[in-house]
């Protein structure tokens, strides 16, 4: 099997969930993912963000705040609308409202969007307890979690974003609703990259058991990102993790993706010291997305220029 960054334009749009579990193993720990907020107007005019963040080095782009129930992409969905400030968002809402249900309607939706950004993509799914006030759409229910593999998602991240009051054991739970519906078909990556407000993100025995429920890649957070999560800590964490069979993602979801390029080189090299199968870094920078030039220095970082300008360069008409 290929590895994740020689993959061509064909593979990608066609790969299966074991093959790309395989094409992740054997790329030793130098896979790269872009989480990005596509609710936002992007940091480019006219660019989406997984645009973005895929000619920058990302080899999986994550959509944070996708909503299922009113699927739509700043940067892809409005480019014919001609956003420019606050007065135009209002004065064609209506406009906007006919895109989303068209897309809606769309069973080809993230396909399409996956031909355009030419990356696998994945999409945040939030075990959002009960009683908490959230969009029906971004949480994790039996009837998202269908539409995911329906409309073609590569990978599903079970997570929380701050404040949602997200629990292990919401997550845990989650995780084997999502084994049950996703099946053989799409790839599920579960965990926390900070508390979310809530619950020890330290306990190895919690990593075991979002393994053994059924996630095939457990997040943890990255060392140097969380209060006294140092390289020892997280390498524990991951062989805990690979004593399962499964894999080990480390995240940067703590702003941290808007440092300086030392900082997230330094982030990277002990990520990968510990054992880490793909790094991941958060969209918290200027406007839903990590600085760009940060996720090209975490690619460089974790498998040098080479393959770092082959990832950014390769054409989708290959």
């Amino acid at each position: 099997m290929k590895r994740i960054f020689e993959l061509s334009y064909e593979d990608i749009m066609n790969i299966s969930k074991k093959e790309l579990l395989e094409s992740i193993k054997s790329s030793e720990g130098r896979v790269v993912m872009a989480e990005t907020d596509i609710a936002k107007q992007p940091i480019v005019y006219g660019v989406s963000n997984p645009e973005l963040a895929a000619s920058f080095g990302a080899d999986l782009i994550t959509l944070n705040l996708f909503d299922f129930n009113a699927p739509f992409i700043f940067g892809i969905d409005d480019c014919q609308l001609k956003i420019s400030g606050a007065h135009d968002m209002v004065s064609k809402c209506n406009e906007i409202n006919k895109i989303i249900s068209k897309n809606r309607a769309d069973k080809d939706y993230i396909k399409n969007v996956k031909r355009i950004i030419g990356r696998l993509l994945g999409v945040n799914m939030e075990p959002v307890p009960d009683g908490i006030d959230y969009p029906e759409g971004r949480k994790l229910t039996e009837d998202n979690l269908k539409k995911a593999r329906e409309l073609g998602f590569d990978y599903v991240v079970i997570t929380g974003n701050p404040k949602t009051g997200i629990t292990n054991q919401t997550i845990l739970s989650g995780i084997e609703k999502a084994a049950r519906i996703l099946g053989d078909e799409t790839i599920i990556i579960a965990g926390k990259m900070h508390s979310a407000g809530n619950g020890n993100i330290y306990d190895p025995q919690v990593l075991r058991d979002f393994a053994n429920a059924g996630a095939n890649i457990v997040l943890i957070c990255a060392p140097g990102t969380i209060p006294g999560m140092d390289f020892e800590l997280c390498r524990r964490q991951i062989e805990a993790i690979h004593e399962t069979g499964k894999m080990a993602m480390t995240a940067i979801g703590t702003s941290q993706e808007g440092s300086s390029r030392k900082v997230i080189e330094q982030i990277a090299l002990m990520s990968k010291m510990a054992g880490a199968d793909i790094q991941h870094i958060g969209d918290a920078g200027y406007s839903g997305i990590a600085l760009p030039e940060n996720i090209m220095a975490l690619s460089i970082a974790i498998r040098g220029k080479r393959h770092t300008y082959r990832r950014m360069g390769y054409s989708l008409r290959k």
